[in-house]
């Protein structure tokens, strides 16, 4: 079964990159394995009526966010053996950068769904929408299944390439995520606790203490904070004008 799966990867990430030699040597291999883990880790699709309704999950994206940080927090307690526990807190990182990926991906797409003005700003905005060319024929069809179409392209999107994040965050929902280089160290510092379990390309044991573990859940859990606040304020009912 594993080899299946991982069968059913390579193959995935060669049609990606478009390269039917391409190994896990080549550029971009590593960043769309991790993509292609994370989009088949569940069972059953996150999201289901693609043409219809934007189908949340039965908690909210901050319960699914908060469930994982407290998790996160629990195991710290634990009384480990101290090669035992740098494993641990190595994979505890990768945990938390993943469920605030996760935040950051349901939330952009529950928000931009919401709206029509914000679908048209992601179209407006989005290079990979902009080059797209379709036939006067094809108007009426592709206009039917936009919404599909932008919910399936937006749970594809690596949402660990912040650089990418941050500026469909402004200019569709107008949402600043602030200044946030910690974010690009700890997603970077994931890459090799996921890929290379703790270890950086030459090699070296990466290093993950508790304070960091602590220091990482508090940002995090600060701009999840601050997101879900604008976006509930985002989406509140104006005031008519009179």
């Amino acid at each position: 079964m594993e080899s299946q799966h991982e069968e059913a990867k390579a193959e995935w990430i060669r049609e990606q990159l478009d390269d039917e030699d391409a190994d896990e040597y080549t550029s971009g291999w590593d960043d769309l394995s991790d993509a292609y883990d994370e989009l088949n880790v569940h069972d059953e699709p996150y999201y289901e009526d693609w043409d219809n309704n934007w189908v949340a999950p039965k908690q909210t994206r901050k319960g699914i966010f908060q469930e994982s940080v407290d998790t996160a927090s629990e195991l710290m307690e634990l009384s480990l053996f101290p090669s035992v526990e740098d494993n641990v807190l190595i994979m505890l990182h990768g945990h938390i950068v993943a469920a605030l990926e996760g935040y950051l991906s349901a939330t952009f797409i529950s928000a931009t769904l919401s709206s029509n003005d914000f679908i048209r700003k992601l179209v407006e905005t989005d290079p990979e929408f902009a080059d797209r060319k379709f036939t006067i024929k094809e108007i009426f069809s592709k206009h039917e299944s936009l919404k599909s179409d932008i919910a399936k392209y937006l749970q594809d999107l690596i949402f660990h390439k912040i650089d990418k994040v941050r500026p469909m965050y402004k200019s569709v929902l107008g949402i600043d995520l602030g200044k946030t280089p910690w974010l690009f160290k700890a997603v970077a510092l994931r890459h090799h606790c996921v890929h290379r379990a703790g270890y950086d390309h030459e090699g070296n044991k990466v290093s993950v203490s508790k304070d960091d573990i602590q220091l990482l859940i508090k940002r995090c859990s600060d701009l999840v904070d601050k997101i879900d606040n604008d976006v509930v304020d985002m989406l509140k009912p104006k005031p008519q004008k009179i």
